[in-house]
Formats: structure tokens, sequence, C-alpha cells
């Protein structure tokens, strides 16, 4: 894709992505997403702040490209697509990136922090709702993350977002004192904007656009209401069935029967990918069938814990192992080269016991720069089940010497202290054990094991 150089803070003129727009919507059809993501690309290259003919519908072909099967970024592409100081080309390039990987946190920020700097309001706005959804479903919020897309929907006078991302930050970090204050600050101005106090119009025009605005919140995701939904399942089951040999059809139907998270829907939609795959011989049909059971798994699973049936969710676990081992057996061989889906096999190998097989997954998986860590970790952890503890803490030692996190790095040490432990190495184990104590006291069981350790040094030094 060309990639027109510009000053820092500099948008092209408007109105040029037009022809490139139109080119990306006819490819997107036709399921082409790698394609239709160059064209979107190069229409933003000339309309950056082109939310609704650019970035918003690259954004949904990056998603249906990932549900079904689309690679991450590479080696080549991470090398080639780095952040440098043009930020329209900073911009771009991180959302090619967002495109290959659309739950990357760290690709959104690049997004973000060009959008800012180029000063494209719109586009700016755009991706701190997405930002702020990806913080939704985090398993644990980041108040920096959150902090930013507040402070950044308040700048633009979007105040109901920016209480949304500070009341989602003070659920993470309650008695957060700045969280609070600024939470107050928001809300009182929330309130002044919903009601048009401060304005001299009239109330009964916020009412008139209100249609509009659940229209606009439904279609992002924010209020989908069943007669809603129901109503996109129509209209794509519809222009499904006028097409239904063409892959973005076949996908934009599977979507709308999946926002529901109705088995029966669920069913519907395996049914329609199943005919695709039969029909056009596309493993990506069948990949997506595979999600979709797996999914009604585990929320089967949860519905069993929650209801106290420890049996039945012990045996519901077992099976979905058993159905995810083959599942992901099956996609290796289809995908040999994909490395995430060789770390996400190795999980399942070492959760059944297929120690060996897990290993072999797990070091190719390795390769992968975004798993080589998680899978560094489990090779060491598999390896030590086996009993080769020399060949464990040899692995977690090279592990170490990863960027991580805090979390991370405590989870290494503690298993490399564990195996030196084992081989009877006590001093290398306490080092271990004592690097965790400092910087997390009631980490598992550091302080027990760390007192356990000290007694049997103190006995070896009497003797």
């Amino acid at each position: 894709m060309t990639q027109t150089a510009t000053t820092s803070g500099t948008a092209p003129d408007s109105g040029k992505g037009s022809k490139f727009f139109k080119r990306a919507e006819e490819v997107a059809a036709t399921g082409n997403w790698d394609f239709a993501i160059e064209m979107y690309l190069e229409g933003i290259q000339r309309e950056p702040d082109n939310v609704e003919r650019g970035h918003q519908p690259l954004r949904e072909v990056a998603i249906k490209r990932k549900a079904s099967g689309g690679k991450g970024p590479g080696l080549k592409d991470q090398l080639t697509r780095r952040q440098g100081r043009d930020a329209l080309t900073n911009m771009v390039n991180a959302e090619y990136m967002l495109g290959k990987d659309p739950g990357s946190v760290t690709f959104m920020e690049q997004v973000f922090r060009a959008a800012q700097k180029l000063e494209l309001p719109a586009t700016t706005k755009w991706i701190c709702e997405i930002l702020l959804e990806a913080q939704r479903q985090a398993s644990k919020p980041s108040k920096r993350i959150l902090l930013t897309v507040a402070k950044a929907m308040e700048a633009a006078a979007e105040y109901g977002k920016a209480v949304a991302a500070c009341d989602l930050a003070i659920q993470t970090y309650p008695g957060d004192g700045e969280l609070t204050a600024l939470q107050r600050n928001l809300s009182a101005r929330y309130t002044i904007q919903a009601g048009k106090y401060d304005q001299e119009g009239d109330f009964t025009r916020s009412v008139a656009d209100m249609d509009k605005q659940k229209e606009l919140m439904q279609r992002d995701a924010m209020v989908q209401d069943q007669a809603f939904l129901a109503k996109q399942i129509e209209k794509a089951r519809q222009e499904y069935l006028e097409t239904p040999t063409i892959p973005g059809k076949i996908n934009a139907l599977a979507d709308a029967l999946l926002k529901f998270e109705d088995e029966s829907y669920e069913n519907e939609a395996i049914d329609v990918l199943a005919k695709a795959h039969r029909d056009t011989g596309a493993y990506q049909f069948k990949m997506r069938t595979g999600d979709i059971r797996m999914r009604q798994m585990q929320r089967r699973y949860r519905q069993m814990v929650e209801a106290g049936d420890r049996d039945g969710a012990t045996e519901q676990a077992r099976r979905q192992l058993a159905f995810e081992l083959d599942e992901y057996t099956e996609r290796a061989a289809n995908y040999p080269t994909d490395l995430g889906i060789k770390f996400e096999l190795g999980r399942r190998q070492m959760l059944a016991g297929k120690l060996d097989e897990a290993i072999a997954s797990l070091q190719q998986a390795q390769r992968d720069p975004r798993r080589a860590l998680r899978a560094s970790s489990l090779v060491g952890q598999a390896f030590a089940r086996k009993g080769w503890y020399k060949d464990a803490a040899d692995t977690f030692r090279r592990a170490l010497g990863m960027e991580m996190s805090e979390e991370r790095g405590k989870e290494l040490r503690y298993n490399l202290g564990d195996v030196l432990e084992k081989m009877g190495d006590l001093k290398g184990a306490d080092e271990q054990f004592a690097a965790i104590a400092q910087v997390d006291y009631n980490y598992k069981d550091v302080r027990q094991r760390l007192e356990g350790l000290r007694a049997k040094l103190r006995e070896a030094a009497q003797t």
C-alpha cells in the first residue's frame, strides 16, 4: 500500500478516498478480507477522519476476518510497520496491525495516539469507544487506559462516555481519590449536558433525537435490545438467501445470529456455516462452527458451576477438553504454520496430560513473539510434570530473560523455585522465593516455602 508522507499533525485533503472505500466495500462483500483492509487503508490515507466509510467498516472487516480464522500480523508486518515520526503513517500502520489483530490493545493505543496528534476528533472518539469496550472485556481493566479514555472523551464533550470510563476504573480500583474526583466532576457536567440546561434551546429537541441516538448506540453494540437484533438477523438472512455462496454474507448472518447468545440462534449459525463448508470446502467455516460449539460448552459448564452441580461441571469439563483437543488437532493439521493454533493445541494437550505432544506444540509456538513467554512457561511446567527438573529450570531461566509483567515474573520465579527445591538446590530455591516475597509477601504459599527452606538450610549448616 502506498504511504504518502505528511507532516505530523497535518491531514491530507478530505474527499479523496471515496473510490478506495467503494472498492473496499465491494471486496469485503466477497470475503476477501485482506484486500479489503488494504483498500480501506488507502482510503483512510486520503481521508483520515472518515469513520463512517473508513475506520468503522475496516473494524468490522477485521473482526470478520479474525472470526473466519485469519492470522495475526507476521514478523515482516511487525518490522515494516513500526511506529515512527510521521503521525499519519503511524495511524495507518497501527490500523493495519489492528486489522490483523483486532483485539490488540497495544495497536488500539497506537491508533489513538496518532489520531490525537493529527487532531482527528471523529477518529479519536471512535477509537476511544473501542478502547473502552476492550477494557470492559479485560480481566483487570487498566487505570491508565481508562483515564486516557475519560480525559479524551471529556475534551470532546462526550461526558457520558467519560463517566462510563471512570465508573469502570473505580469498580477495579475502589477508593482511588483521583478517579473519584474526576468521576464527580464528569457526572455533574454530564447531568447538565443530558438535560441541555446550559443551552437556551428547549428540552423537546433532545427528546426528538432519542430514536436516532438509540439506533446509533445499538449499531455500536452499546444498547442492542432483542427487537433490534432480530431486525439485524432478518436483514442478514435475506441478504444471505440472495447470495448464499458469498463468504461475506455467510459470515454476516452468522455474526448477527451469534449476538443473541441464544443456543437456538447459535445452532442456526452452525447450520449455515456447516452448509458453507460443504458447499465451498473452505475450512474457515468449519472452524467457526467449532468456536460456537466451544462457546456453548463453556456456557453449560458455567451454568453447572453456578447451580452447584460439581459432578456435572466436572463431567462437562472433561467433554469440553476432549472436544477442544480434537478441534485444535484438526486445525493444526489444516494450518500447520499458524503458531497461535499450535499454542492453543499445546495448552489443551497439557490439560489432557499429553506432555510429550504438548512440549512439541508449545516449542513451536515459542517462535511467535506474542506467545513466546506464555509458551515457554508452559514448556517448563510440562518438563516439571515429567520429572525433567533440570530442563524445566533451564526453560524457566530463559523465560525470565524476556520482558514481562510483574505477575508473570512472580509465576515464573515460583515455578523455578519449586523445581530447584525438588532438585535439592535449596539455596537456589530460596533465592527465587525470596525475590517474590520482597515484592509480594502474600503470593501463594511463598512465606511458608521460605520458612521451610531456611529451616532446612540452617539444619544443613549445623551438620
